[in-house]
């Protein structure tokens, strides 16, 4: 028994899960507005069918304890003797399928004072209901509406059967075809905190989906009406899987079944059906339903219907509309590994945000993609879209902002070294505003926003380092200061200096070239798949923005950019030095080592090298592989090799200017002598 509902629950929880695209290997990134923008644009995000499910039917003033989860109390069944001896006998009779034995056995304990059945009053109310059979089918409906009222009077429900008996009295009525009552006491059950009873919503809306009369027939009722706009707004991604026609009938089902607009108060059903209507694609539903009720998920279905007219400061205004209505906490991510959704709150901020970078509002933007809490997205624009001294000023505005708010996406990247460093969205703002800092060599300024992390002490290392290459020192001495700040940049680069966007990513640790994945965008509702091309022909990256991208990006395009960095470093030290060094060698060396990812860049330093004359270095070593440290105290000892040939050229240059000399004073003297005139006789 206990495995086939172990079985049983697994499907439920596969059929609650949400359906998403299959990848056949790789990491999963949580979803980042600015990858995408058209997407994220067209895109209108799933609720959460487990949540609505809940909200279906009003809140209970007074709800029933559910018991799905918990083990049963050890005390569970320990009442008074009469009680306890009664209701063991109608148990008994029961398993053994004497059903009116055990019918007058559980009326017996009813029958009992109040004072003497405390305990198994509700457990014999609830048998009596599942004892119902031929002869006393009444009993069903009257045993489970009163273990119901047992415990609203007061009486003992340990093992929670007032909430059970929802889902056992709907499932009687979906044996006699009742789908609407069934539904109703599901919704009842469900509103309790019933786990199964929302399964068990999710499974009669399938079923009424894939009956065209079946659904008819319910959408009579309203709360049929609402679980099926609930359906086919959450759940509109199966329809990839099966009959696409299904989204579309159960849609055109429920625009007739509500012709006259429905509202109840507190339940709102248009917006939902605004919603599945625009993820199904059918835009001129999701058009009517929009504009019938001002909820917060209506003005966001009418900023999409903008966005698709081209409309951006109407849908701006709608999305603001809709910001202002959601709660902040209300959260519709589903269980599922790898995959994090934004809170409904963040995700409006976040489009907003894109709206705001489209139309080059570079101080709302940020703003507004702080208030997404998506660090990816914030990561970018503090990055690259920012100058330094803006984003300075960002962070001296946020000095302690989003800290609780965002946890649970911060948690979410697990792969990221930062998260377990800096648990906090300003924390993590003052690392990236550090790290340009530093990268464009205002040193002093960088290591105050490093104080108190881990890269304190390699940065100020670093700094340090630089700063004695400008020191009046010899130019050994300097050539070694470029070696320990190559050394660091090499080794502590993505911390120092490294970018939490391209060429780095940073934000993932430089586990992954994030750009690779983006190339393969995750696939969108029906609706959404529609909508990008109109949504599209509004430019949402503007000049402006691509200039700024351009401008703040690292001083080289090289994933890990920081090993050129140290590579350059490792260069400008060996320029400094005598080029038959051993220590010009290894600088040489080392910076070829650190550029091992830049063919190009790797044999123009191995050519270098070659032109001024290999080292004769006693240590074995591979040019660019295995290098030596640098012997700069023996390169201070080396006189400059001009020294010493320069007599040798100096004589050299005499002989040949001697034997150009004589050939020319012997043909002056024979000229002369010619025109010396004759001697007498």
């Amino acid at each position: 028994m206990w495995l086939r509902s172990l079985l049983c629950s697994l499907v439920l929880l596969l059929t609650l899960a949400p359906l998403r695209t299959a990848e056949a290997c790789g990491p999963d990134f949580p979803h980042r507005l600015l990858a995408d923008r058209v997407g994220s644009l067209s895109e209108l995000p799933a609720g959460s069918f487990r949540k609505e499910a809940g909200r279906l039917v009003p809140l209970p003033a007074d709800p029933f304890n559910a018991m799905e989860e918990a083990e049963e109390p050890p005390d569970a069944r320990k009442g008074g003797e009469k009680e306890t001896a009664l209701y063991a006998a109608g148990a008994k009779a029961f398993k053994n399928g004497d059903f009116a034995t055990a019918r007058a056995r559980f009326r017996e304990v009813l029958a009992l004072p109040a004072e003497e059945r405390q305990r198994f009053s509700t457990f014999a109310a609830f048998m009596l209901g599942r004892n119902a059979g031929a002869g006393f089918e009444q009993d069903m409906k009257e045993g489970f509406e009163l273990t119901r009222q047992l415990v609203r009077d007061g009486f003992d429900d340990p093992l929670g059967l007032a909430v059970a008996s929802y889902g056992e009295q709907a499932r009687r009525l979906l044996e006699q075809g009742d789908d609407a009552g069934a539904i109703q006491l599901y919704a009842e059950q469900a509103a309790h905190g019933s786990q199964n009873a929302r399964s068990s919503l999710y499974l009669v809306a399938h079923a009424l989906a894939g009956d065209k009369a079946r659904l008819h027939t319910a959408l009579k009722q309203e709360v049929v009406q609402r679980l099926m706009a609930v359906y086919v707004w959450t759940r509109s991604r199966e329809w990839y899987w099966e009959d696409s026609s299904q989204l579309t009938r159960v849609l055109e089902a429920l625009a007739q079944a509500t012709e006259s607009a429905p509202q109840v108060p507190g339940l709102s059903i248009a917006d939902k059906l605004a919603a599945g209507a625009w993820r199904g694609g059918r835009f001129d539903l999701a058009e009517r339903f929009a504009s019938v009720e001002k909820t917060p998920l209506a003005a966001w279905v009418q900023a999409k219907l903008a966005l698709r007219r081209g409309d951006t400061a109407a849908a701006d205004k709608f999305l603001e509309e809709a910001a202002a209505g959601i709660d902040e906490h209300e959260d519709w991510m589903e269980e599922t590994v790898g995959e994090l959704q934004f809170r409904p709150y963040c995700r409006v901020a976040g489009e907003r945000g894109v709206l705001a970078l489209a139309r080059g509002d570079f101080h709302s933007a940020p703003e507004q993609v702080l208030t997404s809490c998506s660090w990816p997205d914030l990561a970018y624009v503090a990055e690259r879209v920012l100058t330094v001294d803006e984003l300075q000023r960002f962070v001296t505005r946020h000095p302690t902002a989003e800290e609780h708010t965002c946890k649970r996406e911060l948690e979410a990247l697990w792969y990221d070294q930062d998260a377990l460093e800096t648990k906090t969205i300003p924390g993590r703002l003052r690392l990236v505003l550090a790290r340009r800092l530093l990268r464009e060599g205002r040193s002093t300024e960088a290591l105050e926003y490093f104080k108190g992390t881990r890269w304190e002490e390699p940065a100020r290392k670093y700094a340090d380092a630089l700063a004695t290459t400008k020191q009046d020192v010899s130019n050994v001495r300097k050539a070694e200061a470029f070696h320990e700040a190559a050394k660091l940049a090499r080794r502590e680069g993505l911390g120092i200096l490294g970018t939490e966007v391209a060429p780095d990513w940073g934000w993932v640790d430089g586990m992954y070239d994030v750009a690779v994945y983006d190339e393969d965008p995750e696939r969108l509702s029906p609706g959404a798949e529609e909508a990008r091309k109109p949504v599209g022909k509004t430019p949402l990256v503007g000049a402006q923005e691509q200039q700024r991208a351009a401008s703040h990006a690292p001083p080289h395009a090289n994933r890990y950019h920081y090993r050129l960095t140290a590579s350059v470093l490792a260069q400008q030290g060996a320029e400094l030095l005598p080029k038959h060094s051993q220590a010009y060698a290894m600088m040489l060396c080392q910076a070829a080592r650190y550029a091992a990812d830049d063919p190009k860049r790797f044999q123009e330093l191995y050519r270098t090298y070659v032109k001024n004359g290999p080292a004769n270095i006693e240590e074995p070593w591979s040019f660019g592989q295995e290098c030596p440290p640098p012997a700069f105290e023996r390169a201070l000892s080396i006189k400059a090799p001009q020294s010493k040939r320069a007599p040798f050229r100096r004589r050299h240059l005499l002989m040949l200017v001697g034997g150009m000399l004589i050939p020319i004073a012997a043909g002056a003297a024979f000229y002369l002598r010619r025109k010396r005139p004759p001697s007498g006789p």
